[in-house]
């Protein structure tokens, strides 16, 4: 399933708690991602799930969900 490889992705990268990864939480202020922490998760998703995340749409993600779904709709 694809959230739990993001799940995954993102507590490895950010070292989160696993239990604060679900699909609502928002990145900045539930997950305190900043700039440089979406660009280490957007370079470790991409040789995780073998594609490329363009700038544009890193900007757009907000949730993890954002990222799901993104993920689930360039694999098809």
């Amino acid at each position: 399933m694809t959230f739990d490889k993001v799940k995954d992705v993102i507590v490895e990268t950010i070292n989160c708690a696993e239990e604060d990864v679900v699909m609502d939480a928002d990145l900045k202020e539930g997950l305190h991602m900043d700039s440089l922490d979406a660009m280490e998760v957007s370079m470790a998703l991409e040789e995780a799930f073998n594609l490329t995340i363009d700038e544009e749409s890193l900007m757009e993600f907000k949730t993890v969900k954002d990222i799901v779904d993104y993920i689930d709709a360039h694999m098809a």
